[in-house]
């Protein structure tokens, strides 16, 4: 699974675009691993929560990258993005951090 892994990145930093087929199970594994390490960070400064964020970066980049989305799978992992989301500022102190960075970061 890492080898997939590394050619979808290398084909969304290549420009390339990535099909549905490769993409939806990449960024599925990848919001269900982010939501995960959000649901046991214990403050925003965890290692936990710094990788849960990470994720949640990637996959706003990575999104627009998948070619072929059916508005199923299009729905489904934009709603997966929100839980993460959601996860992140249920983290306690978060609320202030996760405004602000986001904020600045477009999300």
């Amino acid at each position: 699974m890492k080898f997939l892994h590394f050619i979808f990145l290398l084909a969304v930093a290549a420009g390339i675009g990535v099909p549905a087929v490769l993409g939806v199970p990449m960024v599925n594994t990848e919001l269900d691993r982010g939501i995960a390490m959000a649901n046991v960070a214990a403050t925003p400064q965890s290692v936990f929560y710094a990788q849960a964020e990470q994720v949640y970066v990637q996959v706003r980049m990575l999104l627009p990258r998948i070619g072929g989305l059916t508005r199923t799978d299009h729905t489904a992992l934009e709603a997966k993005v929100g839980d993460l989301r959601m996860a992140l500022e249920l983290v306690p102190g978060a609320t202030e951090q996760w405004g602000g960075a986001m904020r600045r970061r477009g999300a």
